[in-house]
């Protein structure tokens, strides 16, 4: 058995790679042909039942989705064109810098999932190959907006005072 390893790069506005070449998002434009992934925190909250719920309806509409492990990962497969899209709720600044670069640089969508404009320090992320983008938050947002009137909280995490996260 061969193991393959890959290493993703990129920088803002050079571009995405993988082993040093050049990547891109899939041009998938149905639900229906998409596959999907998403990941799970450790605390059963209301959060983490909604995304149950999530997981449910997409695998009813989709081709499947898939829960790998690595919030990174599973970015970094939506960069290289292997899956169509990746959303999780409760995510750290760390689980999420590297991977919405990458997104971003292959062609890629990235916003919170309720469909607002995304910054690193924000408690949820949806990032796609940018054509499923609106038809994923046509579920996604409306499942998060319930939460946030049920008193979730999606404030930022802390946020240094003058920390730009925007360039």
């Amino acid at each position: 058995m061969c193991w393959n390893t890959r290493t993703f790069s990129a920088a803002a506005g050079e571009g995405a790679f993988c082993n040093g070449q050049r990547i891109h998002v899939s041009h998938t434009d149905k639900v229906e042909q998409s596959l999907l992934v998403t990941g799970f925190g450790y605390e059963h909250d209301d959060a983490w039942a909604t995304n149950i719920e999530l997981f449910k309806e997409f695998t009813d509409v989709s081709r499947g989705v898939r829960r790998l492990g690595a919030a990174a990962v599973d970015m970094c497969h939506v960069a290289l064109g292997i899956v169509e899209a990746f959303w999780e709720y409760r995510l750290k600044p760390w689980d999420m810098a590297a991977g919405v670069l990458i997104v971003e640089e292959a062609g890629g969508a990235v916003s919170c999932m309720d469909g607002g404009k995304f910054c690193v320090f924000d408690r949820s992320v949806l990032v796609s190959n940018g054509i499923l983008h609106d038809k994923l938050l046509e579920r996604i947002g409306p499942a998060t907006e319930n939460l946030k009137k049920n008193g979730t909280d999606f404030s930022l995490w802390f946020k240094p005072e003058n920390y730009s996260t925007d360039f």
